[in-house]
Protein backbone atom coordinates (compact mmCIF):
# COMPACT_ATOMS: atom_id res chain seq x y z
CA UNK A 1 0.00 0.00 0.00
CA UNK A 2 2.86 2.34 0.84
CA UNK A 3 4.44 1.81 -2.58
CA UNK A 4 1.24 2.71 -4.42
CA UNK A 5 1.07 6.14 -2.70
CA UNK A 6 4.74 6.71 -3.51
CA UNK A 7 4.21 5.87 -7.17
CA UNK A 8 1.15 8.12 -7.30
CA UNK A 9 3.03 11.10 -5.88
CA UNK A 10 5.97 10.59 -8.23
CA UNK A 11 3.57 10.35 -11.18
CA UNK A 12 1.82 13.56 -10.08
CA UNK A 13 5.14 15.40 -9.81
CA UNK A 14 6.21 14.07 -13.20
CA UNK A 15 2.97 15.14 -14.91
CA UNK A 16 3.15 18.58 -13.26
CA UNK A 17 6.71 19.07 -14.51
CA UNK A 18 5.73 18.04 -18.03
CA UNK A 19 2.84 20.53 -18.03
CA UNK A 20 5.08 23.34 -16.74
CA UNK A 21 7.79 22.55 -19.29
CA UNK A 22 5.34 22.40 -22.20
CA UNK A 23 3.79 25.69 -21.05
CA UNK A 24 7.23 27.31 -20.99
CA UNK A 25 7.97 26.02 -24.50
CA UNK A 26 4.61 27.30 -25.78
CA UNK A 27 5.24 30.76 -24.35
CA UNK A 28 8.77 30.84 -25.81
CA UNK A 29 7.66 29.84 -29.29
CA UNK A 30 4.70 32.24 -29.34
CA UNK A 31 6.76 35.13 -27.97
CA UNK A 32 9.47 34.63 -30.59
CA UNK A 33 6.85 34.57 -33.34
CA UNK A 34 5.23 37.74 -31.95
CA UNK A 35 8.60 39.56 -31.84
CA UNK A 36 9.27 38.62 -35.45
CA UNK A 37 5.77 39.78 -36.49
CA UNK A 38 6.16 43.08 -34.61
CA UNK A 39 9.55 43.74 -36.20
CA UNK A 40 8.21 43.02 -39.67
CA UNK A 41 5.18 45.29 -39.13
CA UNK A 42 7.52 48.11 -38.09
CA UNK A 43 9.67 47.47 -41.18
CA UNK A 44 6.64 47.50 -43.50
CA UNK A 45 5.39 50.80 -42.06
CA UNK A 46 8.84 52.38 -42.38
CA UNK A 47 9.22 51.06 -45.93
CA UNK A 48 5.89 52.66 -46.93
CA UNK A 49 6.70 55.83 -44.94
CA UNK A 50 3.46 55.58 -43.01
CA UNK A 51 0.18 53.71 -43.04
CA UNK A 52 -2.23 53.71 -45.96
CA UNK A 53 -4.29 51.08 -47.76
CA UNK A 54 -1.33 49.40 -49.45
CA UNK A 55 0.50 49.16 -46.12
CA UNK A 56 -2.49 47.43 -44.48
CA UNK A 57 -2.74 45.03 -47.44
CA UNK A 58 0.95 44.14 -47.22
CA UNK A 59 0.71 43.62 -43.46
CA UNK A 60 -2.33 41.36 -43.90
CA UNK A 61 -0.49 39.37 -46.55
CA UNK A 62 2.53 38.93 -44.30
CA UNK A 63 0.41 37.84 -41.32
CA UNK A 64 -1.40 35.26 -43.45
CA UNK A 65 1.96 34.04 -44.77
CA UNK A 66 3.40 33.41 -41.31
CA UNK A 67 0.08 32.05 -39.96
CA UNK A 68 -0.23 34.65 -37.22
CA UNK A 69 -3.59 34.25 -35.48
CA UNK A 70 -3.29 35.78 -32.00
CA UNK A 71 -6.09 38.09 -30.90
CA UNK A 72 -6.29 40.89 -28.37
CA UNK A 73 -8.10 44.13 -27.72
CA UNK A 74 -6.97 47.66 -28.53
CA UNK A 75 -7.89 50.72 -26.51
CA UNK A 76 -7.32 54.41 -27.29
CA UNK A 77 -3.69 54.27 -26.15
CA UNK A 78 -3.03 51.43 -28.58
CA UNK A 79 -4.67 53.03 -31.59
CA UNK A 80 -6.73 51.31 -34.26
CA UNK A 81 -7.11 47.54 -34.16
CA UNK A 82 -6.93 45.56 -37.40
CA UNK A 83 -7.86 42.00 -38.29
CA UNK A 84 -6.12 39.64 -40.72
CA UNK A 85 -8.50 40.61 -43.50
CA UNK A 86 -7.54 44.29 -43.12
CA UNK A 87 -10.78 45.27 -41.39
CA UNK A 88 -10.98 47.23 -38.17
CA UNK A 89 -11.95 45.77 -34.81
CA UNK A 90 -11.06 47.09 -31.38
CA UNK A 91 -12.13 44.02 -29.40
CA UNK A 92 -10.82 41.15 -31.56
CA UNK A 93 -7.82 42.63 -33.31
CA UNK A 94 -4.68 40.87 -34.49
CA UNK A 95 -2.57 44.02 -34.17
CA UNK A 96 -2.92 47.69 -33.26
CA UNK A 97 -1.38 50.74 -34.93
CA UNK A 98 -1.34 54.25 -33.52
CA UNK A 99 0.03 57.30 -35.28
CA UNK A 100 1.64 59.98 -33.11
CA UNK A 101 2.26 63.44 -34.58
CA UNK A 102 5.43 65.07 -33.33
CA UNK A 103 5.00 68.71 -34.40
CA UNK A 104 1.27 69.01 -33.83
CA UNK A 105 1.58 71.40 -30.86
CA UNK A 106 4.24 73.67 -32.34
CA UNK A 107 3.37 77.27 -33.06
CA UNK A 108 4.62 77.28 -36.65
CA UNK A 109 2.81 79.97 -38.69
CA UNK A 110 5.42 79.90 -41.48
CA UNK A 111 5.49 76.07 -41.80
CA UNK A 112 9.21 75.82 -41.11
CA UNK A 113 9.04 72.39 -39.49
CA UNK A 114 8.30 69.31 -41.59
CA UNK A 115 5.37 67.01 -40.92
CA UNK A 116 6.78 64.28 -38.71
CA UNK A 117 5.21 61.35 -36.95
CA UNK A 118 5.98 57.91 -35.66
CA UNK A 119 3.85 54.82 -35.30
CA UNK A 120 3.27 52.54 -32.33
CA UNK A 121 2.65 48.89 -33.15
CA UNK A 122 1.17 46.36 -30.73
CA UNK A 123 0.89 42.61 -31.36
CA UNK A 124 -0.38 39.80 -29.16
CA UNK A 125 0.69 36.32 -28.14
CA UNK A 126 -0.80 33.83 -25.75
CA UNK A 127 -0.08 30.75 -23.70
CA UNK A 128 -1.71 28.17 -25.95
CA UNK A 129 -1.59 24.66 -24.49
CA UNK A 130 -2.78 21.82 -26.73
CA UNK A 131 -5.68 20.62 -24.55
CA UNK A 132 -6.50 23.73 -22.50
CA UNK A 133 -6.19 26.26 -25.39
CA UNK A 134 -5.58 29.95 -24.59
CA UNK A 135 -4.78 30.50 -20.93
CA UNK A 136 -3.12 33.94 -20.83
CA UNK A 137 -2.82 36.76 -23.39
CA UNK A 138 0.26 38.96 -23.56
CA UNK A 139 1.19 41.88 -25.82
CA UNK A 140 4.35 43.34 -27.34
CA UNK A 141 4.79 46.94 -28.44
CA UNK A 142 7.25 48.70 -30.68
CA UNK A 143 7.68 52.01 -32.45
CA UNK A 144 8.96 53.09 -35.81
CA UNK A 145 11.62 55.68 -36.33
CA UNK A 146 10.49 59.24 -36.96
CA UNK A 147 8.93 59.47 -40.41
CA UNK A 148 9.11 62.84 -42.15
CA UNK A 149 6.33 63.70 -44.58
CA UNK A 150 4.38 60.48 -44.05
CA UNK A 151 2.10 59.19 -46.80
CA UNK A 152 -1.05 60.40 -45.09
CA UNK A 153 0.27 63.97 -44.87
CA UNK A 154 0.80 63.88 -41.14
CA UNK A 155 -2.91 63.74 -40.38
CA UNK A 156 -2.66 60.38 -38.58
CA UNK A 157 -5.98 59.19 -39.96
CA UNK A 158 -5.78 55.79 -41.56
Amino acid sequence: MKESFGALSITTIFVTLIILFSGYLCISVNQTKAYNVKNELVNIIQRHNGVDGSTIDEIAGHLNEVSYRSLGSCDEEDGIGYTLSGGRSQTKANYCIKCVNINVNLNDPYKQFPNASYYKVKVFFSLDLPIINNVFNFSLSGTTKTLYYPVNGGSCSV
